[in-house]
């Protein structure tokens, strides 16, 4: 399999606009598409549990890619055009997740962040997410971000939200769950219905 991408996550306040239409990003996802380095498609969405927060993740080739074009000319007429989706801060991080981020393509995704209470406990806790990855068959990934090696991003793809509380309800994830939240603090835990745009915009999880 190729190499796992860096994977560009965009957290933000969403306007009354994105939340009726997402495709209100179109044309700004239109000039991305040609940018050198990056993997379509690009997928984003609205928060299940409150629309008033939206996500987009982007794969590039690396960061130096996005950093090409943050610092290139084109990146001005960039953000005019994503400013209608913005309905406030935004906050963004790289990550390169320990496998591909599949479960983008899920119909929900989970979206983790935690921070590290100690940096000591990086290797307890990388323990505890790789085992939760390799039994979710890499469904769930994670990765410190490159800004912050403390903080540390998961995503995980489900079939619904039940379907996630239902699993980690089960003895085993519950134990891992809970040493895990001993180790690190929940600075977000939500999930999102993404869509993937690859010149039109299709439901997560679908051909349509």
């Amino acid at each position: 399999m190729s190499t796992i991408p860096t994977t560009e996550v965009v957290i933000f306040d969403t306007s009354e606009e994105f939340r009726k239409d997402v495709s209100i990003l179109r044309p700004a996802f239109d000039i991305i598409s040609k940018v050198d380095g990056v993997q379509a498609p690009v997928y984003t969405g609205t928060q299940i549990e409150n629309p008033a927060t939206g996500y987009i993740f982007l794969n590039w080739d690396s960061l130096a890619h996005h950093q090409t074009l943050m610092a290139s000319p084109s990146y001005g007429p960039l953000l005019e055009v994503l400013k209608p989706a913005f309905g406030g801060p935004s906050k963004m991080h790289h990550v390169i997740f320990n496998d591909h981020p599949i479960a983008f393509q899920q119909p929900v995704t989970e979206v983790l962040v935690i921070t590290l209470k100690d940096p000591s406990y990086r290797a307890e806790v990388y323990d505890i997410l790789t085992k939760m990855s390799d039994l979710t068959k890499k469904m769930l990934v994670f990765g410190p971000t490159l800004e912050d090696e403390n903080v540390i991003i998961l995503v995980g793809g489900w079939q619904s939200v039940e379907a996630h509380w239902e699993t980690v309800a089960n003895p085993e994830p519950k134990a891992a769950i809970e040493r895990l939240f001993v180790l690190v603090t929940k600075d977000h835990l939500f999930h999102a219905a993404l869509r993937p745009y690859e010149g039109e915009y299709r439901l997560a999880g679908t051909d349509n």
